[in-house]
């Protein structure tokens, strides 16, 4: 297997997805990605962000190209989970990153930053770390509707996202929160 089949393979794992640090733990230079997006084989989305023109795209490139551009404590949260599992209809307009630590690189405007919980170990959905569905249903409780955050509730439940009891005390916690809010 050359150099590009091993990173083509990691790629897809993640969307198509592969970073700079993951490509170079396999063996690969800089120097070959550059080379590579040259040729037309890898795009270049970000700092150390790439993605392989072969794998197809689907609508769940964009999270997954910004958690790889947020870095590796990076995980999807909030709306942008509720939109990536379709649990609930949100604003596509940003992508909600939660990350352990600090940024240091220029992200796109249309990624929101947030600070996660220290220790926070996120489910990984289809390649992409994101926010666990009952903790990011819970995150939006006075932010979105109340009928979308129980529809949300009841659509994760059906999907095996959450247990009976998480259910329904996260229903209790929406009427609550909405009624504090009001």
């Amino acid at each position: 297997m050359n150099l590009f089949d091993r990173v083509y393979s990691l790629a897809t794992e993640n969307h198509g997805v592969v970073t700079t640090a993951a490509a170079v733990k396999l063996g690969v230079k800089r120097k070959d990605l550059s080379r590579w997006v040259k040729m037309g084989r890898l795009v270049r989305y970000g700092r150390g962000v790439y993605r392989t023109t072969q794998y197809p795209p689907s609508i769940e490139d964009p999270y997954a190209i910004a958690v790889a551009e947020a870095g590796d404590s990076a995980y999807l949260c909030g709306e942008s989970v509720l939109a990536l599992l379709s649990l609930a209809p949100t604003n596509p307009r940003y992508i909600n990153i939660a990350v352990q630590g600090r940024v240091r690189r220029q992200l796109d405007k249309s990624y929101r930053i947030h600070h996660g919980q220290a220790g926070y170990v996120p489910m990984i959905h289809e390649g992409i770390p994101i926010q666990k569905p009952l903790d990011a249903i819970r995150s939006c409780i006075g932010k979105l509707m109340s009928e979308r955050l129980e529809a949300a509730a009841r659509t994760a439940y059906e999907h095996g996202y959450l247990y009976e009891d998480d259910r329904d005390s996260l229903m209790a916690e929406i009427r609550n929160g909405n009624q504090a809010t009001a």
